[in-house]
């Protein structure tokens, strides 16, 4: 090996090596417990005891009683995902990052010491738009990272072990508000559930 070729290969490494591990967030979830996540998930056949590793699970319907699970396809705004919060006891203000995005800010494991979980929300122009962007995002932030989308809203999530997204995503029916997906290393995948929009 040449030493350009050398220089070229470790300049890269660092690269590859994030790629597999994703982005990091700075957020920690707050504990939950995996049995309770389990209790609300098939395998794809729809078989008990699920493994939490994606492509190998899907959301119950149970996780989403009581809640309108009927895609959108209607032009949306930041109000109409505060509103859905708020139905859920959210009173979490959104902050404008800037032009079309915001931040939604959640307790994480230690609110008391200012730990939170920031969701960014993109507001784009037509449902094609907000499932690019999605798919770009989490591509581009790597592994653990995952999101959900409803209509023209993205709504990108920082990053989590699969059980942990699972359970942020149950918890606050992020699952029954739109189509949830993850990034794995080179690929998005998408976790069946209640709410399924192409």
């Amino acid at each position: 090996m040449s030493p350009h070729q050398l220089l070229s290969a470790l300049l890269a490494f660092p690269l590859f090596l994030g790629g597999c591990i994703g982005l990091h967030a700075g957020s920690r979830y707050p504990d939950y417990d995996s049995g309770e996540v389990r209790k609300l998930l098939w395998t794809p056949e729809n078989d008990e005891g699920p493994s939490f590793t994606l492509g190998e699970l899907k959301i119950r319907d149970e996780a989403c009683k009581d809640v309108d699970t009927h895609a959108v396809t209607k032009p949306l705004t930041k109000d109409d995902f505060s509103r859905f919060l708020q139905g859920l006891g959210v009173k979490d203000e959104p902050v404008m990052a800037r032009g079309n995005l915001y931040w939604y800010e959640f307790p994480g494991t230690d609110p008391e010491d200012g730990d939170r979980v920031r969701l960014r929300l993109a507001v784009r122009d037509s449902v094609e738009e907000a499932a690019l962007d999605l798919h770009k995002s989490l591509l581009e932030h790597g592994p653990g990272w995952w999101g959900v989308r409803r209509s023209n809203l993205a709504i990108l999530a920082p990053k989590a072990g699969v059980a942990e997204a699972l359970a942020f995503a149950i918890k606050y029916k992020l699952v029954c508000w739109g189509t949830m997906a993850m990034a794995h290393v080179d690929d998005v995948y998408v976790v069946p559930g209640p709410y399924t929009q192409l």
